[in-house]
């Protein structure tokens, strides 16, 4: 017997190096093929050692399309390193959204 629990599978989307207005069109299509396979996606940034404001609305973005899809989009873990410094720099973790920073940092 199982524990009730669906075998679902996750695409995971890593990305990595640079991903700046300049560079961040791989990580677009990226996370569209995950959005577009209809399954849960992970986004995976650990490898990530630059970014900028560009990053942060294309992860916004993804996550809206995945809520208005009714697919879940989740970060493999918290926010940390350049991509923390660029969100806490554009104002992306402010303690009155709630779903923001839990998407960002795991926190609720």
């Amino acid at each position: 017997m199982g524990n009730g629990l669906s075998n679902i599978s996750e695409y995971t989307v890593k990305l990595s190096g640079s991903l700046t207005v300049a560079t961040i069109a791989e990580a677009y299509q990226s996370l569209v093929t995950g959005l577009d396979r209809g399954e849960p996606v992970v986004v995976d940034l650990d490898a990530v050692v630059e970014a900028d404001l560009t990053l942060a609305q294309l992860l916004e973005s993804a996550r809206r399309t995945a809520a208005e899809r009714g697919q879940a989009l989740r970060l493999e873990k918290p926010a940390e390193g350049a991509v923390l410094q660029v969100l806490e720099r554009g104002g992306f973790l402010d303690p009155g959204d709630a779903d923001r920073v839990h998407f960002w940092c795991g926190e609720q």
